[in-house]
Order: structure tokens, then C-alpha cells, then sequence
């Protein structure tokens, strides 16, 4: 027998044998075997073999969540790539920001297209609507559905149906998909070329800096944005963390890193019964141990973003300020399922904070227990259902608007709503305090 034949016979009889040794180790998954089995051969209704898989999946999530594990999740084929997408910042499309917006329901283009984009340079504008998508209506379509038909590989075409803001006749253009990278470090507010505006009008010596997502690109970002303002004569940041659902661990570490002196603890996971697996320290490479730092949260800032924040706040590296966190203290492992066309986001371990405090809430917490990230003493900015509805209004429309044109070579500025963002100016006035201490006023 020639020695390729035999090498390949004896690896698939290691193989075989070791799902032997699985089945018998866990007879479970033989009997699950067994009744997938059994209902493909002889159930009254057939059903293809990916429903059934997808219906076991679901059934033992639901048995994680019976026990309290509220966040591991089966992503199924059709959502795995967006899934992914959200990951690596980056996707095939045309450039623009879009909402489901109006009465009735219409897909609009809010905010001008990002520079340099397709939809640019097709002139799109902010108030368009999408009536069609490769020739699909969009009526009735989820916003899941959307970005379906508008993501795509690049360099592949895609068709759409637009309504010109003030226009009664629609019209159909074409356009190429292009590679387009997601920022998740974002200022207070767009300037008129669609770029971020960091430095405060009222202080520019103080950033607002919004990290909307920690993702693989996100600390590269960051530490870009952080040189160019230190370069401006920025001496202080705001770093917003509010409605930040967290993403990955070593962004989030990462972020740490920046602000910490060497051998400062980040984080620990730690598995079942609390057998610690993984401890994160601070490299001392940091550029920005001096920067005086204030961190809102609200009570959407969950998982990564509670880490950064109860690691600068556990070393008094900055103030938190707003209200407590949400208490999302799990670590999430993404596993290939169906050779990686669907995804098991599955809970491996907790986070726990320098001060040794477990970050997680389980689901019978009551609020006098130790979870989340509370705000400093004298810094808790509680905000109604009411104030925070406003909020969100207002951030959308200093990010999403067009800016009003210049006039007499002043600097563009966006229409402004009504409102007082109390927590940015409580972290405003506490670094405000910091740096006048520093100067000696």
C-alpha cells in the first residue's frame, strides 16, 4: 500500500475513534445523534436537517438561559457575517448612514455621505429616501434586512431607487461597493467636511471623545485621535462610554493600557467556581498616564466599556461620572459552528475588577449587591426616561444633520436642540477644576 493511502487511513481511524471516545465520554451527544436521527428517517413531518439543527442549538441556549447566562447566543448563517462585519469595522457598501424615518416609514439617507465614498461622489444627500434596492422595494423591510441588500463584496454593484428631498419624480442610479471602515471613536460633532470635531467650544482645552463600540481597529483609533489633540493644545478628555454595549476584551485592554503605569491590574476572567484564567497588566508603554480623564456611563455602558471603566476608576485614573453601569460582566467566546458558516457565542468566564469586585449582575440582583460601575461620590447624574429620550435626540441630530453653510468664514456649526447634556457638563467642570489646580488658578 502506498504510504499517502496509509497515512490517510490512519488519520481517519484516529478521527473515528476520538468521536468514539467523545460519544462515550458524553452519551448525551450520542442520544441527540440518535433523535436527529430518528426524526429525519420516520417523523410524520419532514424537515430539512438545518432546522432541526437550528432548533437543537436554540434549545440549549434556552437551557443557558434557564441558569442565568443571559448573553450566550447561536448566530445563524444569515446573520454571522453581519455579525462579523460589526468586528473587523469594515464592509463592502456605498458610504452613507441610513434610518428608518417619517410617517409612513421611509428609508432615509440621515447625515451627508463620509468623504471620499461611492454615495459622495454620486452626490447623494442627507433626506433622500431609498425606495428600492436592486429593484426590491424597501417598504416593510427590517433595518437587519436592509443592510443585508446594502452590504456586499466590493467591487460589486448595486442599484437604488432614490427620492430626492423636495422631488416628486424618483430616480435610479448605480454604484459600485467600495471597502468602508466603521469609526468607533467619534467627537461631539460633525463639522461641515463631515469630519469629528473633538476640542470643546466652550473649553477647548478639554476633548469629548465618544468610543461608540470596542472593535479591532477601535484602539489604533483612539490613540490617532488622542496625538493629533495633544498636538492641537488639548490637556484633558472626556471619554463617553454612554450606550457603549461593550465588543472585545483585548480592544478594551488595550484602551487601559494607554492610561496606566506598568503593573497596574486591568482585568481578570475567571472561570467556573471563580479558577482564575486569564490577569491583564498594564505595559507601562502608555502615552497618556497624566491625561486627567473623566468616564460617563449611563445605564446601556455594558461588558468592554464597564472594564475600561472600572479599571481607570479602581486606580483613580478618572472620575466616572453619570449613572450606574449595566452590570454586563461575561466574557463571550466566538466558536465556529458548521465549519464557521454560523457562529456559538458562548459564556466562558466573568470579568472582575481590579478592586477584585465581580462586574456581572445575575438576573436576581438587587440593586444594594455589588455590580456594574457605580459613578464617584458627588458625580451621579441620574437622568428621567424624558431628559434621556431628549439626549438621544439631541446626539442624533449633532451627528446626523448637515451642517448649516458658514458664513463670513466662520466655522460651520449644527442646529441645536433645546437641551443641556448635564453629564458631559458635570465631567466638564471636574476636569475644568483638575487643570485649574494644575495652573495654579
Amino acid at each position: 500500500m502506498p504510504q499517502r493511502n496509509f497515512l490517510i487511513l490512519l488519520m481517519a481511524a484516529a478521527l473515528s475513534y476520538a468521536c468514539y471516545v467523545r460519544g462515550e465520554q458524553n452519551p448525551f451527544a450520542r442520544y441527540v445523534s440518535d433523535a436527529l436521527e430518528a426524526i429525519e428517517q420516520d417523523s410524520l413531518q419532514e424537515l430539512p436537517n438545518e432546522e432541526l439543527f437550528v432548533g437543537a442549538m436554540d434549545g440549549m441556549i434556552g437551557a443557558l438561559r434557564k441558569h442565568g447566562d443571559e448573553h450566550s447566543q447561536f448566530v445563524s448563517r444569515e446573520d454571522a457575517d453581519p455579525f462579523r462585519t460589526e468586528l473587523r469595522q469594515q464592509f463592502g457598501g456605498i458610504g452613507v448612514r441610513i434610518r428608518i424615518a417619517g410617517e409612513p416609514p421611509q428609508l432615509t439617507i440621515a447625515g451627508p455621505p463620509e468623504p471620499g465614498t461611492p454615495a459622495a461622489r454620486t452626490n447623494l444627500l442627507s433626506g433622500d429616501q431609498i425606495l428600492a434596492i436592486d429593484d426590491r422595494s424597501t417598504d416593510g423591510l427590517s433595518m437587519a434586512d436592509v443592510l443585508r441588500l446594502m452590504r456586499g463584496v466590493p467591487g460589486t454593484p448595486i442599484r437604488l431607487t432614490i427620492l430626492h428631498a423636495g422631488e416628486s419624480e424618483p430616480q435610479t442610479i448605480e454604484l459600485v461597493r467600495e471597502t468602508i471602515m466603521i469609526d468607533s471613536i467619534l467627537g461631539d460633532m460633525r463639522r461641515a467636511d463631515g469630519t469629528w470635531e473633538f476640542q470643546l467650544a466652550d473649553d477647548p482645552r478639554i476633548a469629548a471623545i465618544r468610543i461608540t463600540t470596542f472593535a479591532n481597529k477601535t484602539a489604533a483609533e483612539l490613540g490617532q485621535v488622542l496625538a493629533r489633540l495633544q498636538a492641537q493644545g488639548v490637556d484633558a478628555a472626556v471619554l463617553d462610554l454612554r450606550d457603549n454595549a461593550g465588543g472585545a476584551l483585548d480592544a478594551a485592554v488595550a484602551l487601559c493600557d494607554m492610561f496606566l503605569p506598568a503593573g497596574e491590574s486591568i482585568v481578570e476572567t475567571r472561570g467556573r467556581n471563580q479558577e482564575l484564567r486569564n490577569r491583564y497588566v498594564a505595559s507601562g508603554t502608555g502615552r497618556y498616564q497624566d491625561l486627567p480623564l473623566a468616564v460617563i456611563v449611563n445605564g446601556n455602558t455594558a461588558s468592554a466599556s464597564e472594564i475600561m471603566a472600572a479599571c481607570l476608576q479602581d486606580h483613580g485614573r478618572a472620575v466616572i461620572v453619570g449613572e450606574r453601569s449595566f452590570g454586563k460582566g461575561t466574557v463571550q467566546e466566538l466558536l465556529p459552528v458548521e465549519s464557521g458558516r454560523s457562529l456559538l457565542k458562548l459564556t466562558t468566564a466573568s470579568y472582575w475588577r481590579p478592586s477584585g469586585e465581580d462586574i456581572h449582575r445575575m438576573p436576581d440582583a438587587t440593586p444594594e449587591d455589588s455590580w456594574g460601575v457605580k459613578p464617584n461620590t458627588e458625580y451621579e447624574v441620574p437622568l428621567t426616561d424624558q431628559e434621556y429620550a431628549a439626549y438621544r435626540q439631541y446626539r442624533s441630530q449633532r451627528d446626523l444633520l448637515e451642517q448649516a453653510p458658514a458664513t463670513d468664514g466662520a466655522e460651520a456649526t449644527a442646529p441645536e436642540p433645546d437641551f443641556s447634556d448635564r453629564p458631559l457638563r458635570s465631567a466638564v467642570e471636574y476636569l475644568q477644576g483638575v487643570l485649574d489646580e494644575r495652573s495654579g488658578l
